[in-house]
């Protein structure tokens, strides 16, 4: 409807200025039109339409009338008075003459007027030009939809008391630790005879009588498997929660192994093929899988041994700034430490896919030699080679080393959760005790100008400790021993130029920095070249100079040297003003490549509120923190290049054992060479865990 409405607007502006025109032209150009001239042509019979129009009914729009050729240049009948139109008496009378222009401004906006609810029609750009808004205008306004109600986090489990959670983790290292011992040594007697075996070490009644070289290896698989029942139950446990981990491929493999055992003594087809049963690799892998417990429970043990000596006076958690030592409780460190690692959540994303090939392709490896006795030798073979020896280890053995190097400096990491959350920040938010801690920082000299040494130490202990800088407790120091006490303090602001103001009993104080007071304005004497001096000034003058003497700690050099050499970068919350990277790099020979944010900055991290403990430190000092932040990044490297190695061993293994089964190389693919396979890449795994505490 409003597109009618546009057109008959159009039509009616055209014709009206047609119709204006064409009595200007024939009138001519000194015409004036009068507005009773108009009225009758135009306004007249619209009120007489509107009067003869039905009550309730809007008055028809206006359809001009047609010139016919004949009577476009001939004059209006003079011979009727022209009706005139009622005028308001406030508004005055109506102008007896008007120009062309006028005319025709005049009656393009009585059309618009009249039109009014078109021009609250908005012009829509796009696809549609025009669209329909009156038809869909609300009555009333609508209510605001209501947000949608945040999803809030899963409550954390309760956790229980620590002392129970060493006992634990203690039972359960000593029980494995006894299985993987036994393992160990049942695992080492299995493979004696096939290694003198294969030097020719042994009489030939013992590859002539299938007794002696099937049924000791029977017996000894399944006290492997007995001795192992950890292995098994936790697989079961993983499998109810929908997860395959190594620990579930090891027990297929055991239990391929022990088939193919039983089927090479029982089933003459099976023993007539020249294809050693995979028992000592099956008995290795659960030997493996037992000292990987046993390392991942004593590691456990160990991070909950040193949390629960008591709280810890600070604890490690990160901000937006980076990793941050802060004052806090260990509440949600126990259930931190007991997560999912990395190598767990990807073995049971992988393993599933690796186990499901391997199926195929011992199914298919059966059907192309046509011997159906031969699948599970098939099975347990590819089996053998996507279970790689080191996937009980990526995790636990540098977790285990890095634990005791934590436990030896008093830290207690929360297991690959809180390492991972230390080492994404890559960042350290170091203070000034952390750079500089008590019994580093020394008063050198001092020099007062016209104030007495009581106001003086007074006014400078109040300024250093309301700062909270390192300096605090050198000043309340000098303050004690002059027996002084500290002044109110009013108004405390902090300087970007390094140094702090405020207001005691009406005087205004500073204290910083020689650069600041220079730039705020305080006079300096001249000679003073001291890099690490404290001024303090009242009411714009200079009354005390503080030489200060900062000493480099044994603990802080090492930690920025770890820093640097690991890249992990210090972010300097510092509230000293003379503590800068330049300092650290006279002092240590390495600023580490701190980063010197902004005051504000630097404020804000500085603060000491604490968030989820990712570690927790029982001693005082920089070492423990950098310790903690080192290792953490040093154990989450390990761990996953620990677990790419694995895998890819795993898939060239599976690749491997199907190819030579599918050609029937028997020879080839032999309990020796799998060992061989296993040890040449679980090599690189140990030595990538034995490393990882080195630093």
């Amino acid at each position: 409807m409003s597109d009618h409405r546009d057109l008959d607007l159009e039509k009616t502006l055209a014709e009206s200025e047609l119709l204006l025109r064409g009595a200007a032209r024939s009138a001519g150009d000194d015409y004036e039109f009068t507005l009773e001239g108009i009225l009758e042509e135009y306004g007249g019979k619209r009120a007489q339409e509107a009067a003869d129009a039905p009550a309730g009914q809007p008055p028809r729009a206006p359809v001009p009338r047609e010139l016919p050729a004949d009577e476009e240049d001939e004059p209006d009948d003079a011979g009727e008075p022209a009706p005139q139109a009622e005028e308001d008496p406030a508004e005055g009378a109506a102008p007896q003459g008007l120009r062309l222009q006028e005319v025709l401004s005049q009656t393009v906006q009585g059309v618009l007027d009249e039109r009014e609810p078109l021009l609250e029609e908005p012009r829509r750009r796009g696809l549609f030009s025009r669209r329909k808004m009156q038809d869909t205008e609300q009555l009333y306004e609508a209510p605001a939809p209501e947000p949608e109600p945040e999803e809030e986090p899963e409550p954390e489990p309760p956790e229980a008391p620590i002392e129970e959670t060493v006992a634990a983790y203690r039972e359960d290292a000593l029980q494995t630790r006894r299985a993987a011992r036994a393992c160990a040594v049942v695992t080492l007697l299995m493979w004696i005879p096939p290694v003198l075996e294969r030097f020719a070490l042994l009489p030939e009644l013992y590859a002539q009588e299938p007794l002696l070289h099937t049924l000791p290896f029977l017996v000894a698989e399944l006290l492997v498997c007995v001795l192992g029942r950890d292995v098994f139950v936790f697989a079961a446990q993983q499998l109810r929660r929908g997860r395959f981990t190594y620990e579930s491929l090891t027990a297929l493999l055991a239990a391929a192994a022990l088939t193919d055992g039983l089927l090479f003594w029982l089933l003459p087809a099976r023993a007539a093929v020249a294809a050693q049963p995979f028992w000592g690799i099956g008995a290795l892998a659960m030997t493996t899988a037992l000292w990987g417990r046993t390392l991942l429970f004593r590691a456990m043990h160990e991070t909950f041994r040193v949390a629960a000596v008591g709280d810890a006076p600070y604890m490690v958690t990160t901000t937006a700034g980076g990793a941050a030592k802060r004052d806090g409780a260990s509440l949600g460190f126990s259930n931190a430490a007991q997560r999912d690692d990395l190598a767990t959540r990807w073995q049971a994303l992988l393993l599933p896919v690796i186990l499901t090939a391997a199926l195929v392709f011992a199914v298919l490896a059966t059907v192309k030699t046509g011997a159906g006795a031969m699948f599970a030798w098939n099975l347990s073979a590819l089996l053998a080679g996507a279970d790689a020896l080191a996937f009980p280890l990526v995790y636990a053995l540098p977790l285990r080393r890095v634990v005791r190097r934590l436990s030896r400096c008093g830290a207690a990491l929360a297991g690959w959760t809180g390492a991972d959350a230390i080492r994404r920040s890559n960042c350290m938010i170091l203070t000034d005790t952390d750079l500089f801690p008590p019994g580093t920082v020394a008063l050198n000299g001092l020099k007062i100008f016209g104030e007495e040494s009581g106001k003086v130490f007074s006014y400078a202990a109040t300024m250093a400790h309301a700062s909270e800088s390192g300096l605090a407790r050198l000043f309340d120091e000098l303050l004690a021993s002059e027996g002084g006490t500290p002044e109110t303090l009013t108004d405390l602001n902090f300087y970007e130029e390094g140094g702090v103001g405020g207001t005691i009993h009406g005087e205004t104080v500073l204290f910083g920095t020689s650069s600041f007071c220079r730039r705020i304005g305080v006079p300096l004497p001249r000679g003073i070249t001291l890099r690490t001096g404290v001024f303090l000034a009242v009411d714009g003058a200079l009354i005390a100079v503080f030489a200060v003497k900062y000493h480099a700690a044994e603990n802080v050099d090492w930690a920025l040297h770890a820093l640097h050499r690991s890249r992990i970068t210090p972010v300097l919350a510092v509230r000293d003003g003379n503590i800068t990277p330049a300092l650290l790099k006279r002092k240590f020979g390495t600023d580490a490549r701190a980063v010197y944010p902004a005051l504000s900055t630097r404020l804000a991290l500085s603060e000491h509120d604490g968030a989820k403990p990712w570690a927790l430190l029982y001693r005082e000092g920089l070492m423990p923190y950098a310790e903690v932040a080192v290792g953490s990044k040093r154990l989450c490297r390990a761990v996953r290049s620990g677990t790419r190695l694995t895998l890819l061993s795993s898939v060239i293994g599976v690749l491997l054992a199907f190819y030579l089964a599918f050609v029937a190389a028997y020879t080839l693919l032999t309990p020796f060479g799998m060992l061989a396979f296993l040890l040449l890449w679980a090599l690189a795994s140990l030595v990538n865990g034995f490393l990882a505490d080195r630093y």
